[in-house]
C-alpha cells in the first residue's frame, strides 16, 4: 500500500492539463471524488455541506460584487493582496482578507505567501468569461437556493408523493398559485440575464458540443436545400448550440438558415448578442416563438432542441413534439433531442442533480432510453439512434417521423 506521502505527491502533478482529451479528465474527476468520500467522515460530508457551501457561495458573491476578479485580471492577473485589492476595489482590506481566505480553503484560488493570493483557472474564468459569474448571482441567489430550500418541506406536506403537476408542484409552493417558472425567470431583472448565463455556461462546460457528438457534416449540412431553414433552435435560448453549429460549419451555412425560436423575454439579450458578430448577424434569424403552438418554420432540414423536454411531463412534452411533427417533411427533416439519458445502474451524478432540479422547478424529469422511446412514438415520430459520447452528460437523440 502507497504511504500517505506517496500518494500526496502523485496528486499534486495532477491537473486538468494531464489528460488526452475531455473524456478522460473526466473519469480521473469521478474517480478523485470517490475517493474523497471513501475518507471523509461522516462529520466531514456534513460539514460540507451545511457550512462549507453556503460560506463559500457567499464569500464568491461578495467578492464578484465588490470587483476583486475583474479588476485582478484588468491589473495582469498577477499574485496580489488584499490590500492591494481593496485599494482596487475601494472595498474594506479586512473585509476583503475574510473572504479570501474562506475561497482559498476551499482551493478556489492560491495563497502564495502571507496575504498575498495567485488565480486558478477557476478565479480566471469569473473575469474572462461574462457569463460565468451569473451563476454566482441570480440563478443562486433568486432561483436554485430557494428552490431547493423548499423541496423537502413541499414534498413532506404532499405526502411524499412524486410530483407531476406543473401548476401544482414545489415552485407554487414557492413563489405562490399561480407561479410560473420560466415567467419568472423572464421577468426578474436580477434573475433574467443570470438565468441565461448559467444555461450557456452549462451548455459551454458541461456538455458535449452537439456537432461533436452527431455528425452534421454529413447528416445535416450534405443533402440540405439551401432556400430552406438548416437548423431551427426552439427554445434556443441565447444561441449557444447554433453558436456551436456555425462555428464547426461557417462556409456551408446559407444566409439566414439558423433560426432561433424562444419567448419575447428570454430573447431580450439574444438579438443585440447576434447583431453584434457580422457572421452571427448573416446567419441567425432570431424568431419569438412559443412551442406550445404551431411550429412556423415549415420543411427545415434538423428541428433542435437542447434540454427542453426535460422541463415537461410527458402529456405535455408530447404536444411539443407534436407541433414539430406536423412541421417536418418525411424523409428530409429531423428531430435532434440533445438530452441527458438516466442509465439503469449508476446514472451519473450530473444527471441524478438534473433529475432533481427538474423536480423542484417543473415537477418534471429526466428521462430513461426506455420512456425517451416511448415519449418519441407517443407523438408520431421513431427514434433512429440515440449518439452517446464516452462520459459525457447529454447524448443526442436522432428522430424523424414515423412510418
Amino acid at each position: 500500500m502507497a504511504s500517505a506521502d506517496q500518494v500526496l505527491a502523485n496528486l499534486r502533478e495532477i491537473d486538468a492539463s494531464s489528460f488526452t482529451n475531455e473524456a478522460e479528465r473526466v473519469r480521473v474527476r469521478d474517480a478523485l471524488f470517490e475517493a474523497l468520500r471513501k475518507v471523509q467522515s461522516p462529520w466531514d460530508i456534513a460539514w460540507d455541506h451545511n457550512w462549507v457551501n453556503g460560506a463559500t457561495n457567499a464569500a464568491i458573491k461578495t467578492l464578484i460584487d465588490a470587483g476583486v476578479f475583474k479588476k485582478w485580471e484588468e491589473t495582469g492577473g498577477k499574485p496580489t493582496t488584499c490590500d492591494e485589492f481593496a485599494k482596487l476595489t475601494g472595498a474594506d482590506a479586512v473585509l476583503i482578507r475574510r473572504m479570501m481566505r474562506c475561497i482559498a480553503g476551499q482551493n478556489l484560488v492560491v495563497e502564495t505567501a502571507e496575504d498575498t493570493y495567485a488565480r486558478t483557472p477557476w478565479a480566471k474564468a469569473l473575469a474572462q468569461d461574462t457569463s460565468f459569474p451569473g451563476m454566482y448571482g441570480g440563478f443562486y441567489h433568486e432561483l436554485n437556493n430557494p428552490m431547493f430550500r423548499t423541496l423537502p418541506f413541499y414534498l413532506k406536506e404532499t405526502g411524499f408523493k412524486n410530483p407531476a403537476n406543473v401548476d401544482d408542484c414545489n415552485f407554487q409552493y414557492w413563489r405562490g398559485a399561480g407561479a410560473n417558472m420560466f415567467q419568472y425567470c423572464g421577468t426578474n431583472p436580477a434573475l433574467t440575464s443570470d438565468f441565461n448565463d448559467a444555461m450557456e455556461c452549462h451548455s459551454k462546460y458541461n456538455l458535449t458540443p452537439w456537432p461533436e457528438v452527431y455528425p452534421t457534416a454529413d447528416k445535416v449540412v450534405s443533402g440540405a436545400h439551401p432556400d430552406r431553414a438548416l437548423v431551427v433552435d426552439v427554445g434556443g435560448g441565447k444561441g449557444h448550440d447554433l453558436r456551436k453549429f456555425l462555428a464547426r460549419h461557417r462556409d456551408d451555412v446559407p444566409a439566414g438558415s439558423l433560426v432561433l425560436q424562444d419567448l419575447p423575454d428570454i430573447l431580450k439579450s439574444a438579438e443585440a448578442s447576434v447583431q453584434a458578430d457580422a457572421a452571427e448577424a448573416r446567419a441567425i434569424v432570431v424568431q419569438a416563438h412559443d412551442f406550445f403552438t404551431p411550429q412556423p418554420v415549415v420543411g427545415a432540414r434538423v428541428y433542435f432542441m437542447h434540454n427542453v423536454l426535460h422541463d415537461w411531463p410527458d402529456p405535455t412534452a408530447r404536444l411539443i413534439l407534436e407541433n414539430i411533427a406536423a412541421a417536418m417533411e418525411r424523409g428530409y427533416s429531423k428531430l435532434l433531442i440533445h438530452e441527458s439519458l438516466v442509465t439503469d445502474v449508476k446514472p451519473l451524478s450530473r444527471v441524478t442533480v438534473s433529475d432533481l432540479t427538474m423536480m423542484a422547478c417543473l415537477a418534471a424529469a429526466e428521462r430513461t432510453e426506455t420512456q425517451w422511446r416511448d415519449l418519441v412514438s407517443s407523438a408520431g415520430l421513431r427514434v433512429v439512434k440515440i449518439w452517446r459520447p464516452a462520459q459525457s452528460v447529454e447524448s443526442v437523440i436522432e428522430v424523424e417521423l414515423a412510418e
